[in-house]
């Protein structure tokens, strides 16, 4: 396909976070979470996906739940960094060069780690033990060169900024929010921005190293935001157009826990709360597929996941099913009919 093609298709990876409420004394990982949907600190898990974003497509790559107590806990830029090296191992088992993509995420998911994981740079500990292979196995120099950190591979992080961020532009520091007030009356609107106010320009941070950051005013708003890009660097309008797919997560969360009802199930313990996110995440990949292949028919061309939900019970019949492979589970002293009701 075009890069045109491509560029409309996002192929953006998209990381955020939600809690799903919970009340019950017998479930794992509950513990006090904030809430964006509720406002507020609520019981309940919390969950953390990353997805890939082609077109109209979602599809999830790594879902986690994140436990609060226990040693060694990580934090959200730690477990995205995770994720992010085992998509990469996954994507360049399949042939795929994943440098091509974008990655977005909130404030909470960016770290100094992560922009140097988006501008390819090794950890110490990386690059000595691949200099000491090198040296181990006798590799030519020109071998060797090809372990700089400038020749790895970059990739494209999108992310919002904070206030309390301090950067150097033009040998001036100040804080994000300072810098957002001084380039309040420099936004114009620019070329792909759809008529949107920006500014664009390069940064230092003593935390994030060299990045470019993209102040812009979002539609239906007055203040000004901030985008913050590590890695391969963009224009105003490919930064923004990228991050406009980032709310596809939300879409994602919504199916799962309103749609596929995550909430209703109630399976004991961590082995529990890890069955129930694994069960309804299959299940969106086959209600997913369903859909794709579905559409290729002119009649199911406009089918989405929420109509197939909801159209299913009146097409496949359960009870059969559990007759005919789960009926070892049911106890003794109930029959089939009351088990399944």
């Amino acid at each position: 396909m075009s890069d045109a093609t491509k560029s409309r298709d996002g192929l953006i990876m998209a990381v955020d976070d939600s809690v799903i409420a919970r009340i019950a004394t017998e479930l794992g990982y509950v513990w006090k979470w904030w809430s964006g949907q509720l406002k507020r600190v609520a019981n309940g898990q919390n969950v953390i996906a990353l997805i890939l974003v082609i077109g109209d497509i979602i599809l999830p790559l790594d879902v986690r739940i994140v436990s609060k107590q226990g040693r060694g806990l990580k934090t959200k830029p730690e477990i995205y960094e995770e994720m992010l090296k085992a998509a990469e191992a996954k994507f360049e088992a399949a042939g795929i060069d994943i440098s091509r993509l974008g990655t977005t995420g909130d404030a909470a998911y960016f770290s100094q780690d992560i922009a140097a994981f988006c501008r390819g740079e090794c950890s110490e500990e990386a690059s000595s033990e691949s200099d000491a292979s090198a040296t181990d196995t006798g590799l030519a120099n020109e071998d060797a060169e090809s372990s700089d950190p400038a020749l790895l591979l970059t990739l494209t992080g999108i992310f919002r900024g904070k206030d309390n961020y301090v950067f150097e532009i033009d040998g001036e520091i100040r804080k994000a929010g300072q810098w957002r007030k001084n380039f309040k009356d420099r936004l114009t609107p620019g070329w792909g921005t759809d008529g949107q106010p920006v500014y664009r320009t390069e940064a230092v941070s003593e935390t994030f190293g060299e990045v470019i950051l993209v102040f812009y005013i979002p539609k239906g708003k007055r203040a000004v935001s901030y985008l913050i890009i590590a890695g391969r660097p963009l224009r105003s309008s490919e930064a923004l157009h990228a991050f406009a797919f980032h709310h596809r997560i939300e879409e994602f969360r919504k199916l799962l826990k309103d749609t596929l009802e995550l909430g209703a199930m109630h399976l004991r313990d961590r082995k529990g709360a890890h069955a129930c996110v694994g069960v309804k995440v299959i299940a969106y990949l086959v209600v997913n597929m369903m859909k794709q292949n579905l559409r290729k028919l002119r009649r199911f061309r406009n089918v989405t996941i929420n109509k197939l939900v909801r159209l299913c019970p009146k097409f496949v019949d359960v009870r059969k099913i559990f007759k005919e492979h789960f009926q070892s589970i049911i106890p003794n002293n109930h029959t089939l009919d009351k088990a399944l009701a």
